[in-house]
């Protein structure tokens, strides 16, 4: 290690300004195998300072402070403090536009990592045939179905589900999780709704979900907070209920 590099990491250690002879104290007692006298140390800091501020100027990490009169203090060095780079306003980057695949995948392994935390065993099924997930949990099986959204520009979620596809997997085993993606203002985040396959038939026969080749669910949330199914159910009891996955 070059002297230069030796009296910049004792004044980093410092963390204040130093006379040349409290430098050369300090590199010794840091370097004791130093290869110059003591005698003959300061004048050799002194030395290498000067001329490193010389040569780089405003660019030197070296500085001399200010004494009271607006000149320098005499053999007295200080090492800048370097300004931080993280920027006082974090900017968000804007999420991209992706297809409906991206979308699609993002949600359901964003379900998989909510059942782990929830202490499933959760397995990704390598053909979609109306089941994306299969989770376990204390000797229980469950068949999991997940559709995901973005907050589209008329504040609503909109998810469409198969009707062949929800009729051949209809079983008490089988859930509906709903994953409603969007921008708090600080982060995106993700909001789930869980269906057990009961509820799902429920809306179906009150005509909340109306049949047909696709099964539609637009969700929007009220003034009070409340999220809204196809402006009729008020299906806030579902918000992250994990638990009823029993």
């Amino acid at each position: 290690m070059k002297l230069l590099e030796q009296i910049s990491e004792v004044l980093k250690d410092a963390k204040k300004e130093m006379h040349v002879d409290e430098i050369a104290l300090a590199l010794v007692a840091k370097y004791p195998h130093i290869p110059i006298a003591m005698e003959q140390l300061p004048q050799k800091v002194s030395s290498i300072l000067s001329t490193d501020i010389a040569k780089n100027k405003t660019k030197s990490v070296f500085t001399k402070p200010k004494n009271k009169s607006g000149g320098t203090k005499r053999g007295i060095y200080r090492i800048k403090t370097p300004r931080s780079t993280i920027p006082k306003e974090i900017v968000i980057p804007q999420q991209p536009k992706v297809t409906s695949s991206y979308t699609g995948k993002a949600g359901e392994f964003a379900v998989m990592s909510e059942l782990l935390f929830f202490g499933f065993n959760a397995s990704y099924m390598a053909v979609d045939d109306g089941i994306d997930i299969v989770a376990t949990k204390e000797n229980k099986y469950f068949h999991i179905q997940v559709k995901t959204a973005n907050l589209s520009e008329s504040n609503k979620y909109v998810f469409t589900l198969n009707q062949k596809a929800y009729d051949s997997k209809d079983a008490s085993s089988t859930f509906y999780i709903l994953v409603m993606r969007t921008f708090t203002g600080s982060a995106y985040t993700n909001n789930f709704l869980i269906f057990p396959n009961s509820e799902i038939r429920r809306l179906i026969d009150a005509g909340v979900i109306a049949k047909g080749e696709k099964l539609s669910f637009r969700i929007e949330k009220d003034r009070n907070g409340k999220f809204l199914l196809n402006n009729t159910e008020n299906i806030s009891w579902a918000l992250n209920r994990f638990g009823i996955i029993v």
